[in-house]
């Protein structure tokens, strides 16, 4: 990643417009299609007033005679009319894909990020380049669109300083010594205030994410009773006029860094303008031009000078928008973090092993997981207890391969886990985390990931059993919409707002119409009250059946109903047996966690 990023600024150019243009050409073909009449359009409007206005002006200063006259004024107006309608409609009906590729080329973003590693998720680089891939296809190089007219733009350009220069070499051919000087100067000009806005922008990609952060998290409901309770408003706005304040210092160095530049491009340019007209007036007193042919060259001169800055303008523009929209290409081409075979899982049952497995986060050198052996067999129901940082969450992340281990190997029916196709093995799990999220889908959407409209008979009588089965059927009930009513009032004024109790037990439902071999319950019923917890451990356990089941608690109220416990502390496996077996262990962790708990309900 970091030798793609040093690459030099031009050679961006074409994987960007080969990345870009493939996928918006995929989808809006026809894009292409007008984007190449408007350029011929904008290629012709120049010449119409440059070859007939001199014709008008010899025949005013000569014959005059009416009738020539009025043809050639009727042929100017009606051409650039016909012109100038020819290109608002192209340029409207264009308009209309700008919102369209930005959308799709956001759908792409969010696309690739719900496919990433899960642990790049968690990686700080990862996420920069995310909020660099966002902002670099949005306002800093206009996307897709953008890139596009400019590259449109520029071949527009170049055919246009084909025929400009033509005039002018027919009629003043020292002219173009001149402009030839004047673009030198004004390309450096330009070349320095994009490197600024480079930097400019390079300094604003970390502020712009803490920007965000807090300016959202301010105004995001989910946020409104911590922020009132423990009084984190002041805080909150004093870290985003912070960072507000390093946005607009970003801001002001670029303006005060550019504008000495753009004071030597004023410069040059009032000096080419008085050379010209110098050397087309003298050609002109000597008359060896006419007044029509001195007010071509004026005009050639001018849009000349115009298009040769637009040139310029355009090869520079191309490659600060390239440069920006490569944070795009980047993300994309992400590398993965996981090593990724493709041996198929077979179908039913498993045992897994884990062997010697020790795990560091990435980017940090302390163990979560210190040489852990063990062995879940096939229908087993295991508990895995330990204090806060024990790493039992961690120990699941590894299982469900949400990560790889730092050393040693996880092994399903015997062979390394790494070994087998990925999506395939991710089907053999179905667990329900602490911080399970719903989304403001319906409850059905929401246990399914399938649109309601595409549900099949089967599968909204599977799912109105398995509200039942988590005792949900009553409160579904109550419902005018049933399973179909929306979760979260977000997007939904008619939606509802489920307790935490009634939040988990759709999470649960979720993970059993699953149908995985291996249920996994990571302290989902934290929220509840023990006697809760109880009742939902009982009933899962019944609801799981002959599969294999790993439950994760602080409290140990699903103890009694497993096969076998785990008790982690500082990493490691440090007491594993049943419940009986390691309560009896005179001093242990367990019996001391138990005994711990137990004297509030005696």
């Amino acid at each position: 990643m970091k030798t793609d990023k040093k690459m030099k600024s031009t050679k961006k150019i074409l994987p960007v417009m080969k990345t870009l243009f493939g996928t918006a050409g995929k989808k809006y073909p026809f894009f292409f299609v007008l984007e190449f009449f408007r350029m011929v359009v904008e290629v012709l409007q120049p010449f119409v007033g440059i070859i007939l206005l001199p014709k008008i002006v010899d025949e005013i200063c000569g014959a005059r005679n009416l009738r020539v006259l009025i043809t050639l004024a009727v042929i100017l107006i009606v051409s650039e009319c016909v012109l100038t309608l020819l290109l608002e409609g192209f340029q409207t009906k264009l308009r209309k894909y700008q919102e369209r590729m930005d959308n799709y080329f956001s759908m792409q973003i969010g696309i690739h990020s719900m496919g990433l590693d899960f642990q790049l998720t968690e990686d700080k680089e990862a996420l920069d380049q995310l909020d660099r891939a966002k902002t670099g296809m949005t306002w800093y190089s206009g996307g897709a669109y953008g890139i596009a007219e400019q590259v449109f733009m520029f071949f527009g350009n170049v055919f246009k300083i084909a025929g400009f220069v033509t005039i002018i070499a027919v009629n003043a051919p020292w002219m173009l010594l001149i402009l030839m000087l004047y673009v030198v100067v004004s390309g450096i000009i330009t070349a320095k205030t994009n490197r600024i806005e480079l930097k400019a922008y390079n300094r604003l990609s970390k502020v712009n994410r803490l920007f965000g952060y807090f300016g959202w998290s301010i105004v995001d409901f989910r946020y409104g009773k911590d922020i009132r309770l423990y009084d984190a408003k002041d805080m909150m706005l004093e870290r985003w006029e912070k960072n507000t304040e390093e946005s607009n210092a970003a801001w002001k160095w670029q303006g005060d860094t550019g504008y000495k530049y753009r004071k030597y491009g004023v410069l040059a340019r009032t000096l080419m303008s008085i050379a010209q007209y110098l050397y087309v007036g003298l050609l002109a007193v000597r008359r060896l031009i006419s007044i029509g042919i001195f007010t071509q060259i004026i005009e050639t001169v001018g849009a000349l000078d115009a298009t040769l800055n637009g040139l310029v303008w355009n090869v520079q523009e191309l490659v600060k928008r390239c440069n920006y929209a490569y944070e795009y290409v980047l993300f994309m081409k992400y590398p993965e973090a996981m090593e990724k075979h493709q041996d198929p899982v077979k179908e039913g049952l498993h045992t897994i092993e884990f062997r010697d497995v020790c795990f560091a986060y990435p980017g940090t050198d302390k163990l979560i997981l210190d040489h852990v052996n063990i062995r879940i067999r096939p229908g087993e129901k295991l508990s895995v207890v330990g204090l806060n940082g024990a790493g039992k969450t961690t120990f699941i992340k590894l299982l469900c391969r949400l990560y790889d281990p730092t050393s040693g190997e996880i092994l399903l029916d015997g062979k390394d886990i790494r070994e087998y196709e990925y999506d395939a093995y991710m089907k053999q799990f179905a667990p329900v985390f602490q911080d399970f999220k719903l989304f403001g889908f319906t409850i059905g959407e929401n246990i399914l990931f399938q649109e309601e409209t595409l549900r099949s008979g089967e599968e909204t009588q599977k799912l109105e059993r398995l509200m039942k089965l988590v005792e949900m059927d009553e409160f579904i009930s109550k419902q005018e919409k049933g399973i179909d009513t929306t979760v979260f009032t977000v997007f939904d004024e008619e939606g509802i707002e489920p307790s935490g109790g009634e939040q988990q037990k759709i999470a649960i439902a979720r993970a059993l119409y699953k149908d995985a071999p291996v249920i996994i319950l990571d302290e989902p019923t934290a929220a509840l009250d023990p006697v809760a917890e109880y009742e939902i451990y009982r009933q899962f356990h019944t609801l799981v059946g002959e599969k294999t089941a790993i439950y994760i608690s602080h409290r140990l109220s699903s103890c009694r109903f497993c096969d076998t416990i785990a008790v982690f502390a500082d990493g490691k496996i440090q007491e594993y047996g049943s419940h009986d077996q390691l309560a009896n262990i005179p001093n242990g962790i367990y019996a001391g966690m138990f005994e711990a708990q137990a004297r509030y309900y005696r």
